[in-house]
């Protein structure tokens, strides 16, 4: 991912030197395992993960210009950092993703250790303006159209609940990525069974049934959680560009009249350009999702078909999950309100928007089955529609609208 939508934390997390200390993590908890199983008569340091360094530019020329192979590469790089008696066993009847996918699994429980805390954060800034424009009326629109009213802080706490349901899901998502395979090649246990459930639990891993690789459906589900969750991030972007436009402008995003420029041509332009950017950005979660999904069909035991599209989506998508979050969070923050313009929008229609009222209204005044009372206000209310008059106005002219209800009323 560019740097310029990388945070810190997601973005350390998704380095190649994480990627080979999760490798080296794995690869000593198995031989922990060994020991505690009595396969192994030596003794395992307890700074054996941190004792190891990792030169990512090492192994990387390793593979680039020996072995071709980025596991092979990574075991020739940190074998010799070993005590010697370990060095026999480092990866010893282990296949490659024995230690990738193992390891894989660290890092997407980290990624939605990281998406938990920015979701948080969010959800705090969305509930404190929700309560802020509790009571604000603002007008509610479907299709595009006026409806009836609502208020703004009604529509932010739909933000909220959306988040609140995104919670449960990534607490499920936890679970289900938290999985590890030490089954050696095509999954039929070159190690016993027992050395894969100690080194799970030492890695805070439940072992999983596996071929070569662990299945991809968790993959996908993965990279289509982060999607969905994009997805509510681009429905509000949209929605805080559409407040924006010049003709509603009920709400605008924080512009440094100082220093922001709109514009290169134009020097009164207020873009919305941090919603733009989040709903460009949810468009390329969607994208990812495909990918992820057509990545579950490997031949037979395994194949390498799924690799290369990994090591794109899989980082990129939780880096940019990351920075959409946090970006969110900032847009929402310094978001202007403006209360008046939402008042005077509600009246842009004199009136049509309290139709269903006045429906309600003639059907229990007259007692007329409810249909004929929708038509004698409907045919007003279109009348009204269409030479932009006042409702109230033209329902007190009316004679048959007169019949049911006091002009008070």
């Amino acid at each position: 991912m560019i740097s310029r939508y990388t945070r810190k934390r997601m973005g350390e997390n998704w380095s190649e030197k994480a990627k080979f200390i999760n490798w080296v993590r794995v690869e000593v908890a198995v031989l922990v395992a060994k020991v505690k199983m009595n396969e192994l008569r030596v003794d395992v340091p307890d700074n054996l993960v941190n004792s190891i360094k990792i030169v990512v530019e090492e192994i990387d020329r390793i593979e680039r210009d020996e072995t071709k192979h980025d596991v092979i590469a990574f075991l020739m790089h940190t074998s010799k950092q070993l005590p010697p008696e370990l060095r026999p066993y480092w990866h010893e009847r282990m296949t490659s993703y024995d230690t990738q996918d193992t390891a894989l699994s660290l890092q997407l429980m980290a990624s939605i250790g990281l998406f938990w805390e920015k979701m948080l954060d969010l959800m705090e800034v969305i509930k404190k303006r929700a309560m802020e424009y509790k009571y604000t009326p603002q007008i509610g629109r479907t299709h595009g159209v006026h409806a009836e009213p609502i208020t703004f802080g009604v529509k932010m706490a739909n933000w909220y609940d959306e988040f609140k349901r995104h919670q449960a899901r990534l607490e499920r998502l936890r679970k289900l990525v938290s999985v590890g395979k030490i089954s050696g090649a095509v999954g039929m246990y070159t190690l016993s069974p027992e050395i894969e459930k100690l080194t799970c639990e030492n890695l805070d891993l439940k072992p999983i049934v596996a071929t070569q690789i662990i299945s991809r459906d968790i993959i996908a589900e993965y990279v289509s959680m982060i999607a969905i969750i994009g997805g509510t991030i681009g429905k509000i972007s949209t929605e805080i560009r559409n407040l924006q436009r010049t003709e509603i402008l009920e709400v605008q995003e924080f512009f440094d009249v100082e220093k922001q420029r709109g514009s290169s041509a134009m020097p009164h332009k207020r873009n919305p350009i941090g919603s733009e950017n989040l709903a460009s950005h949810a468009r390329t979660l969607r994208g990812f999702v495909s990918v992820a999904m057509e990545n579950q069909n490997t031949w037979h035991e395994r194949d390498i078909s799924n690799s290369g599209s990994e090591r794109v989506i899989l980082p990129d998508s939780s880096i940019l999950l990351d920075y959409m979050l946090a970006r969110l969070t900032g847009v929402i923050k310094k978001m202007f309100v403006y209360p008046d313009r939402m008042m005077e929008n509600i009246g842009i229609t004199k009136g049509l928007i309290f139709s269903q009222n006045v429906q309600s209204l003639v059907a229990r005044k007259s007692r007329l089955p409810r249909e004929e009372a929708y038509k004698l206000v409907r045919d007003i209310a279109q009348m009204c529609w269409e030479h932009r008059a006042d409702f109230l106005e033209e329902l007190i002219k009316s004679r048959e609208i007169g019949k049911y209800a006091t002009v008070a009323e």
